[in-house]
């Protein structure tokens, strides 16, 4: 696993050379420290980090090359998954593409899954191939990464997000928010947990969990899609959708 922040991730009493070793030798009891430390060395060059950094300590290191110091640890004893929540929280945008595009590289060299945690939308629908969008502790949505864009159908707090994101290219935009707030996880509304926020909720969305609803692109929890099954439900237009959330 990669922890969410580099700069508290690693312990700070102990060098670089250490932590990496300990991995080795508490997993791999028979391993030598000769042995973990040549490994360690193979994984610094692996995230493109000096070998001289052994003996240094977390402060003496920058947050990318700290965050790379993580990412070798969490790759050391080539797992199948990596977990990585908010791997970029923290650094500047440089550093933090130079880190995504190091870790696809790895990927592509080791061949483990990654399962990518972040609240930066945009950066998940780049580096994702499928993404589950959750709300309140449920996965609302399940998606191909290159369907996430307007004009196609979503769960409403997903459209809500994508109509967030500032786009650059556009000559003129309207950023639009989501109104209300996230629920009381202690006590979620009955029925949809998003229907309080959500500009099509209906009296069954308040009442009734939605099922699961196959589209052509992604998975879908939410009445908007009941149709489908004999309901009396469409999806609104995407004209009315600005109108209703401005």
């Amino acid at each position: 696993m990669v922890f969410q922040s580099a700069m508290t991730a690693l312990n700070p009493v102990m060098t670089i050379e250490k932590q990496i070793v300990d991995t080795f030798r508490s997993h791999r009891p028979s391993m030598s420290y000769k042995e973990a430390r040549e490994r360690a060395v193979d994984l610094l060059k692996l995230v493109r980090i000096d070998q001289k950094y052994l003996s240094s300590y977390p402060h003496e290191l920058s947050g990318g090359m700290r965050q790379r110091i993580v990412i070798a640890i969490a790759i050391a004893l080539e797992p199948s998954l990596v977990i990585m929540d908010e791997p970029t929280t923290a650094l500047d945008v440089v550093v933090q593409r130079s880190i995504l595009n190091q870790i696809q590289e790895l990927q592509k060299q080791r061949g483990f899954a990654i399962l990518f945690i972040s609240h930066d939308f945009s950066l998940v629908a780049e580096f994702a191939q499928r993404v589950a969008i959750m709300y309140a502790g449920r996965v609302v949505e399940n998606a191909d990464a290159k369907t996430l864009q307007l004009g196609q159908e979503h769960h409403p707090y997903t459209e809500g997000l994508l109509r967030a994101i500032p786009r650059l290219t556009h000559e003129e935009v309207e950023i639009q928010g989501i109104p209300g707030h996230p629920p009381d996880l202690l006590n979620l509304p009955k029925g949809c947990a998003y229907h309080p926020r959500c500009p099509f909720a209906a009296e069954a969305c308040k009442q009734v969990r939605p099922a699961l609803h196959q589209l052509a692109h992604a998975l879908v929890e939410c009445h908007l899609y009941d149709e489908v099954k004999g309901g009396n439900m469409a999806w609104p237009s995407r004209q009315t959708l600005s109108k209703s959330t401005t």
